[in-house]
Protein backbone atom coordinates (compact mmCIF):
# COMPACT_ATOMS: atom_id res chain seq x y z
CA UNK A 1 0.00 0.00 0.00
CA UNK A 2 2.84 2.44 0.85
CA UNK A 3 4.55 1.71 -2.47
CA UNK A 4 1.33 2.43 -4.37
CA UNK A 5 0.86 5.72 -2.50
CA UNK A 6 4.51 6.72 -3.08
CA UNK A 7 4.15 6.02 -6.81
CA UNK A 8 1.00 8.17 -6.92
CA UNK A 9 2.84 11.05 -5.24
CA UNK A 10 5.74 10.81 -7.67
CA UNK A 11 3.35 10.98 -10.65
CA UNK A 12 2.26 14.54 -9.71
CA UNK A 13 4.44 17.32 -11.22
CA UNK A 14 6.04 19.60 -8.63
CA UNK A 15 6.64 16.97 -5.94
CA UNK A 16 10.22 16.30 -4.83
CA UNK A 17 11.81 13.17 -3.41
CA UNK A 18 14.26 14.01 -0.61
CA UNK A 19 16.63 11.45 0.89
CA UNK A 20 17.36 11.77 4.61
CA UNK A 21 21.09 11.11 4.08
CA UNK A 22 21.43 13.92 1.54
CA UNK A 23 19.33 16.35 3.62
CA UNK A 24 21.86 16.48 6.48
CA UNK A 25 21.65 15.71 10.16
CA UNK A 26 18.50 17.73 10.80
CA UNK A 27 16.88 16.86 7.49
CA UNK A 28 13.79 14.69 6.92
CA UNK A 29 13.01 12.29 4.11
CA UNK A 30 10.12 13.06 1.78
CA UNK A 31 7.60 11.73 0.96
CA UNK A 32 6.59 10.16 4.25
CA UNK A 33 3.60 7.81 4.06
CA UNK A 34 1.47 6.34 6.85
CA UNK A 35 -1.50 4.13 5.92
CA UNK A 36 -3.95 2.54 8.34
CA UNK A 37 -5.86 -0.32 6.68
CA UNK A 38 -8.87 -2.42 7.67
CA UNK A 39 -8.84 -5.60 5.53
CA UNK A 40 -12.34 -6.66 6.63
CA UNK A 41 -14.09 -3.54 5.31
CA UNK A 42 -11.36 -2.70 2.72
CA UNK A 43 -10.96 0.85 4.03
CA UNK A 44 -7.71 2.81 4.36
CA UNK A 45 -6.80 6.13 5.97
CA UNK A 46 -3.75 7.89 4.50
CA UNK A 47 -1.52 10.60 6.00
CA UNK A 48 1.40 11.83 3.85
CA UNK A 49 4.08 14.51 4.13
CA UNK A 50 5.46 15.76 0.82
CA UNK A 51 8.10 18.19 -0.41
CA UNK A 52 7.37 20.65 -3.24
CA UNK A 53 9.77 22.29 -5.69
CA UNK A 54 9.98 26.05 -5.18
CA UNK A 55 8.51 28.13 -6.77
CA UNK A 56 5.39 26.01 -7.53
CA UNK A 57 1.66 26.32 -6.71
CA UNK A 58 1.70 24.51 -3.38
CA UNK A 59 -2.11 24.36 -3.00
CA UNK A 60 -2.63 22.92 -6.48
CA UNK A 61 0.14 20.35 -5.99
CA UNK A 62 -1.34 19.19 -2.65
CA UNK A 63 -4.84 18.86 -4.16
CA UNK A 64 -3.48 16.88 -7.12
CA UNK A 65 -1.56 14.58 -4.75
CA UNK A 66 -4.75 13.88 -2.80
CA UNK A 67 -6.64 13.02 -6.00
CA UNK A 68 -3.81 10.83 -7.31
CA UNK A 69 -3.65 8.86 -4.05
CA UNK A 70 -7.40 8.17 -4.10
CA UNK A 71 -7.32 7.03 -7.73
CA UNK A 72 -4.23 4.84 -7.29
CA UNK A 73 -5.51 3.13 -4.14
CA UNK A 74 -8.84 2.43 -5.84
CA UNK A 75 -7.34 1.15 -9.12
CA UNK A 76 -4.43 -0.90 -7.73
CA UNK A 77 -5.79 -2.30 -4.44
CA UNK A 78 -9.58 -1.97 -4.56
CA UNK A 79 -9.63 -0.25 -1.15
CA UNK A 80 -11.65 2.89 -0.41
CA UNK A 81 -10.05 5.87 1.28
CA UNK A 82 -11.80 7.29 4.32
CA UNK A 83 -9.45 10.26 4.53
CA UNK A 84 -6.33 11.53 2.70
CA UNK A 85 -4.38 14.16 4.61
CA UNK A 86 -1.61 15.82 2.60
CA UNK A 87 0.87 18.01 4.48
CA UNK A 88 3.55 20.04 2.66
CA UNK A 89 6.48 19.65 5.00
CA UNK A 90 9.30 21.09 2.92
CA UNK A 91 10.27 23.14 -0.12
CA UNK A 92 13.17 22.28 -2.41
CA UNK A 93 14.71 24.70 -4.85
CA UNK A 94 14.15 23.51 -8.37
CA UNK A 95 12.37 24.08 -11.65
CA UNK A 96 9.04 25.84 -11.33
CA UNK A 97 5.91 23.86 -12.13
CA UNK A 98 2.87 25.74 -13.44
CA UNK A 99 -0.71 25.15 -12.29
CA UNK A 100 -1.66 24.08 -15.85
CA UNK A 101 0.94 21.30 -15.76
CA UNK A 102 -0.47 20.10 -12.44
CA UNK A 103 -4.06 20.04 -13.75
CA UNK A 104 -3.12 18.24 -16.99
CA UNK A 105 -1.04 15.58 -15.25
CA UNK A 106 -1.16 12.08 -16.66
CA UNK A 107 -2.78 9.53 -14.32
CA UNK A 108 -0.65 6.75 -12.95
CA UNK A 109 -0.73 3.92 -15.53
CA UNK A 110 -2.31 0.82 -14.09
CA UNK A 111 0.34 -1.60 -15.27
CA UNK A 112 1.46 -4.18 -12.76
CA UNK A 113 4.05 -6.72 -13.91
CA UNK A 114 2.81 -10.21 -13.37
CA UNK A 115 5.49 -12.24 -11.63
CA UNK A 116 4.94 -15.93 -12.18
CA UNK A 117 7.13 -18.23 -10.12
CA UNK A 118 9.12 -20.75 -12.07
CA UNK A 119 7.43 -24.08 -12.16
CA UNK A 120 9.55 -27.05 -11.22
CA UNK A 121 8.80 -29.95 -13.48
CA UNK A 122 8.58 -33.23 -11.70
CA UNK A 123 9.31 -36.48 -13.51
CA UNK A 124 6.33 -38.60 -14.32
CA UNK A 125 6.76 -42.22 -13.37
CA UNK A 126 4.66 -44.58 -15.40
CA UNK A 127 3.79 -48.01 -14.13
CA UNK A 128 4.36 -51.15 -16.14
CA UNK A 129 1.59 -51.99 -18.50
CA UNK A 130 -0.95 -54.40 -17.16
CA UNK A 131 -1.23 -57.66 -19.08
CA UNK A 132 -4.05 -57.68 -21.55
CA UNK A 133 -6.33 -60.61 -21.06
CA UNK A 134 -7.98 -62.29 -24.00
CA UNK A 135 -11.72 -62.10 -23.82
CA UNK A 136 -13.44 -65.03 -25.51
CA UNK A 137 -16.69 -64.01 -27.08
CA UNK A 138 -19.35 -66.71 -27.02
CA UNK A 139 -20.45 -68.19 -30.28
CA UNK A 140 -23.66 -67.13 -31.79
CA UNK A 141 -26.53 -69.44 -30.90
CA UNK A 142 -28.31 -70.98 -33.88
CA UNK A 143 -31.72 -69.57 -34.54
CA UNK A 144 -34.44 -72.15 -34.59
CA UNK A 145 -37.41 -71.82 -36.91
CA UNK A 146 -40.73 -71.49 -35.12
CA UNK A 147 -43.73 -72.88 -36.95
CA UNK A 148 -46.63 -70.51 -36.71
CA UNK A 149 -50.04 -72.16 -36.30
CA UNK A 150 -52.43 -71.90 -39.15
CA UNK A 151 -55.17 -69.37 -38.87
CA UNK A 152 -58.65 -70.63 -37.88
CA UNK A 153 -61.03 -71.28 -40.67
CA UNK A 154 -63.97 -68.95 -40.86
CA UNK A 155 -67.27 -70.66 -41.35
CA UNK A 156 -70.14 -68.90 -42.97
CA UNK A 157 -73.32 -68.48 -40.88
CA UNK A 158 -76.56 -68.70 -42.75
CA UNK A 159 -79.51 -66.66 -41.55
CA UNK A 160 -82.51 -68.83 -40.57
CA UNK A 161 -85.50 -68.77 -42.81
CA UNK A 162 -88.72 -67.18 -41.67
CA UNK A 163 -91.11 -69.41 -39.73
CA UNK A 164 -94.70 -69.44 -40.91
CA UNK A 165 -97.03 -68.18 -38.23
CA UNK A 166 -100.51 -69.54 -38.04
CA UNK A 167 -103.25 -67.11 -37.32
CA UNK A 168 -106.24 -69.47 -37.60
CA UNK A 169 -107.34 -72.71 -36.01
CA UNK A 170 -106.82 -71.64 -32.38
CA UNK A 171 -110.55 -71.36 -31.40
CA UNK A 172 -111.96 -74.03 -28.98
CA UNK A 173 -114.08 -76.68 -30.52
CA UNK A 174 -117.14 -78.39 -29.03
CA UNK A 175 -115.27 -81.60 -28.45
CA UNK A 176 -112.77 -80.03 -26.07
CA UNK A 177 -115.20 -78.87 -23.34
CA UNK A 178 -115.07 -82.25 -21.61
CA UNK A 179 -111.34 -82.07 -21.34
CA UNK A 180 -111.39 -78.95 -19.10
CA UNK A 181 -110.05 -79.48 -15.58
CA UNK A 182 -111.93 -78.25 -12.58
CA UNK A 183 -110.63 -75.09 -10.87
CA UNK A 184 -110.14 -75.31 -7.14
CA UNK A 185 -110.31 -71.99 -5.27
CA UNK A 186 -108.71 -71.40 -1.89
CA UNK A 187 -110.77 -71.11 1.25
CA UNK A 188 -111.64 -67.53 2.16
CA UNK A 189 -109.65 -66.01 4.99
CA UNK A 190 -111.27 -63.95 7.71
CA UNK A 191 -110.64 -60.24 7.56
CA UNK A 192 -108.63 -58.70 10.39
CA UNK A 193 -109.74 -55.54 12.06
CA UNK A 194 -107.22 -52.75 11.68
CA UNK A 195 -107.42 -50.27 14.55
CA UNK A 196 -106.48 -46.75 13.64
CA UNK A 197 -104.38 -44.89 16.26
CA UNK A 198 -106.15 -42.22 18.22
CA UNK A 199 -105.55 -38.76 16.88
CA UNK A 200 -102.98 -36.70 18.75
CA UNK A 201 -104.37 -33.70 20.53
CA UNK A 202 -102.87 -30.53 19.16
CA UNK A 203 -101.67 -28.22 21.92
CA UNK A 204 -102.11 -24.55 21.50
CA UNK A 205 -98.91 -22.57 21.76
CA UNK A 206 -99.21 -19.06 23.11
CA UNK A 207 -97.19 -16.60 21.10
CA UNK A 208 -95.31 -13.95 23.09
CA UNK A 209 -96.79 -10.55 23.28
CA UNK A 210 -95.29 -7.85 21.18
CA UNK A 211 -92.97 -5.49 22.99
CA UNK A 212 -94.13 -1.95 23.10
CA UNK A 213 -91.56 0.40 21.62
CA UNK A 214 -90.36 3.14 23.95
CA UNK A 215 -89.41 6.50 22.73
CA UNK A 216 -85.91 7.52 23.71
CA UNK A 217 -85.12 11.18 23.80
CA UNK A 218 -81.55 11.92 22.87
CA UNK A 219 -79.96 14.95 24.57
CA UNK A 220 -79.26 17.94 22.49
CA UNK A 221 -75.67 18.43 21.44
CA UNK A 222 -73.76 20.75 23.68
CA UNK A 223 -72.79 23.89 21.91
CA UNK A 224 -69.18 24.84 22.55
CA UNK A 225 -68.75 28.11 24.29
CA UNK A 226 -66.16 30.60 23.25
CA UNK A 227 -63.62 31.10 25.99
CA UNK A 228 -61.60 34.28 25.96
CA UNK A 229 -58.07 33.65 27.02
CA UNK A 230 -56.71 36.63 28.91
CA UNK A 231 -53.67 38.15 27.40
CA UNK A 232 -50.48 37.44 29.18
CA UNK A 233 -49.24 40.54 30.97
CA UNK A 234 -46.00 41.93 29.76
CA UNK A 235 -43.11 41.01 31.94
CA UNK A 236 -41.67 43.90 33.77
CA UNK A 237 -38.03 43.94 34.51
CA UNK A 238 -37.57 45.02 38.15
CA UNK A 239 -35.15 47.83 38.64
CA UNK A 240 -33.37 47.31 41.91
CA UNK A 241 -31.04 49.92 43.18
CA UNK A 242 -28.35 48.85 45.61
CA UNK A 243 -28.76 50.15 49.12
CA UNK A 244 -26.08 52.39 50.39
CA UNK A 245 -24.66 51.07 53.60
CA UNK A 246 -24.00 53.55 56.33
CA UNK A 247 -21.11 53.04 58.71
CA UNK A 248 -22.19 52.30 62.26
CA UNK A 249 -19.92 53.46 65.05
CA UNK A 250 -20.17 51.55 68.30
CA UNK A 251 -18.94 53.43 71.32
CA UNK A 252 -18.56 51.83 74.77
CA UNK A 253 -20.96 53.23 77.33
CA UNK A 254 -20.15 53.62 81.00
CA UNK A 255 -23.72 52.75 82.00
CA UNK A 256 -23.44 49.11 81.01
CA UNK A 257 -20.02 48.42 82.49
CA UNK A 258 -19.69 47.25 86.11
CA UNK A 259 -16.67 46.54 88.18
CA UNK A 260 -16.47 42.95 89.38
CA UNK A 261 -14.22 42.13 92.34
CA UNK A 262 -12.56 38.77 91.94
CA UNK A 263 -11.26 37.20 95.16
CA UNK A 264 -7.66 36.27 95.31
CA UNK A 265 -6.79 32.58 95.07
CA UNK A 266 -6.54 30.77 98.42
CA UNK A 267 -3.56 28.48 98.97
CA UNK A 268 -4.33 24.74 99.27
CA UNK A 269 -4.50 23.22 102.71
CA UNK A 270 -3.73 19.69 103.81
CA UNK A 271 -6.77 17.49 104.64
CA UNK A 272 -6.44 14.52 107.03
CA UNK A 273 -8.79 11.50 106.54
CA UNK A 274 -9.28 9.17 109.53
CA UNK A 275 -9.48 6.03 107.38
CA UNK A 276 -5.74 5.81 107.22
CA UNK A 277 -5.11 7.76 104.07
CA UNK A 278 -3.35 11.10 103.96
CA UNK A 279 -3.86 13.17 100.88
CA UNK A 280 -2.89 16.69 100.01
Amino acid sequence: MEKVISSAIASVPGTAAVDAKLAGLAGRAFPRVMAQMDPDTQMVAVDVDIAVYWPSPVTDVAAAVRTAIREAVRDFTGFRTTRVNVTVGGAVAGERTTALAVETRAPLPAQIPAIVPERVLKPITTAHGAPVRHIAAPREAPVRAVAAPEGPRVRGVATPSEVAVRTEGFGPSEQRYDELRPIVTAAPRPLRVIADPAPVNVRSVASPQEFALRRITTPRPVQPRHVDVPQAPALRSPHAEPLQLRPIEIRPSAQFTRRVDVPRPTPLRAITINQGGHYE
